[in-house]
């Protein structure tokens, strides 16, 4: 008697069966995973672009002197050109370089900071 070798369509396609539903439980954590990593590098890059335009405001005080209620704007490319920061971190959640014509506005209030990144400043 001949013995056949191999796997028998039933076999192969509970391993098929097997294997989508693990591909179901763990693709969303999958997914999940990246868009936090994703807006982890937002968040990051956002804390490099605020800490070179504090810098910059306190290396510039004869330029931008710190008093309260006041508002500053600069570009991108002014912190670049400045070397307050470095060219190639600026980038967003999918490696892309930013766009060097993005505004950066900085509210002095009461002695604190906050800043917001935008494509025009306010007046």
């Amino acid at each position: 008697m001949k013995k056949n070798k191999g796997f028998t369509l039933a076999e192969l396609l509970g391993v098929i069966v097997i294997l989508g539903l693990l591909l179901l439980l763990v693709f969303p954590t999958i997914i999940g995973q990246m868009k936090k990593g994703e807006a982890k590098i937002s968040e990051a890059t956002e804390k490099i672009i605020f800490n070179a335009a504090s810098n910059y405001i306190d290396g510039n005080l004869n330029k931008y002197p710190v008093s309260t209620n006041v508002t500053y704007c600069f570009t991108l490319e002014e912190l670049v050109n400045a070397k307050e920061v470095v060219e190639g971190l600026l980038i967003d959640s999918k490696g892309n370089k930013l766009d060097f014509s993005k505004k950066v506005e900085v509210k002095i209030t009461d002695g604190s900071k906050s800043f917001q990144m935008n494509d025009s400043c306010s007046a």
